[in-house]
């Protein structure tokens, strides 16, 4: 099942447009929220103040350890301001969503175990910073982040259950992309 995973992600990367390429970059996240989850650095689209993340290295790293790590987030530019001639302060809402599961083996004997072997989490999301567009585009932003998981664990590890409850964190997020023009 894993190598059809990535023979497929492979697939698709192969057989995008060249234009589509132009809207691609990828963002790195500098923190992290209560539930202790952090993420990797996502794959980012662009388009028309719209931007998708993707947490595709998240995804592909945890298959090697039959886990299942999703993760998707998007923003949408409501704000812009004009700081210096190539230079623009953006405020961007959006959201995230995360599943978490453990897979094969491994999640069979957690399973048994009663401990947790899945969860979630989905947070709203406000991204404010400051965009640079010259030849390539280049963005650092404050993201508060605030939402609900189930990734908290309470009990002792024998006996552990997951419980739903508030999650907040946020960062500082540096992006980089490939412009249109």
């Amino acid at each position: 099942m894993k190598s059809k995973i990535l023979g497929s992600l492979i697939l698709i990367a192969a057989l995008a447009p060249t234009p589509a390429l132009a809207g691609f970059g990828m963002t790195a996240s500098l923190g992290g929220l209560s539930d202790g989850t952090a993420w990797a650095p996502s794959l980012d689209w662009r388009e028309k103040g719209f931007t998708f993340n993707l947490q595709a290295v998240d995804t592909i790293g945890g298959l090697g350890n039959d886990q299942l790590n999703l993760g998707a987030g998007f923003t949408v530019v409501a704000l812009k301001r004009t700081i210096a001639s190539e230079v623009e302060g953006t405020l961007a809402p959006g959201a995230r969503l995360r599943y978490y599961g453990i897979m094969g083996d491994l999640g069979d004997a957690l399973d048994k175990a009663d401990m947790q072997s899945s969860g979630f989490n989905g947070t709203a999301q406000l991204r404010m910073g400051m965009e640079m567009k010259k030849g390539m585009g280049f963005g650092v932003y404050v993201t508060p982040q605030l939402g609900v998981s189930n990734l908290f664990t309470v009990g002792t590890v024998k006996n552990s259950k997951s419980e739903l409850g508030l999650t907040y964190g946020g960062g500082v997020e540096v992006s980089a992309w490939l412009l249109n023009k």
